[in-house]
């Protein structure tokens, strides 16, 4: 009996089961790395920018930026952990490069 090559694998029903599932969970794991980065970055610009619009007086709006930036941050980088596996890499990687593009632009605000 020979041995099988990895065309011959796939061919075989089920006989690249394992490549498969090692594939598809590091590609859900890259997505979730990336989304989350991405998600909690833009997330702390927009919380950082917005964060003390209702601030004033003795430096509130300081402070309120800066709770700001934290909270959009780690509440963007759930999220991003969440979502972006849902979507894919594929729409993670695209939707990633999009939120780049508007940071670097100044057009994400």
């Amino acid at each position: 009996m020979r041995a099988l090559n990895t065309q011959e694998m796939q061919a075989v029903a089920g006989g690249g089961w394992f490549g498969n599932i090692v594939s598809f969970a590091g590609h859900e794991i890259g997505a979730s790395v990336l989304g989350a980065v991405t998600a909690g970055v833009s997330g702390a610009i927009i919380g950082g920018r917005h964060g003390g619009d209702a601030g004033g007086t003795a430096g509130l709006g300081m402070i309120g930026q800066l709770v700001g930036a934290v909270s959009g941050g780690v509440i963007g980088l759930g999220f991003g952990a969440i979502a972006a596996p849902l979507v894919g890499w594929g729409d993670a990687v695209k939707l990633s490069e999009s939120a780049v593009q508007g940071i670097i632009s100044g057009t994400m605000i």
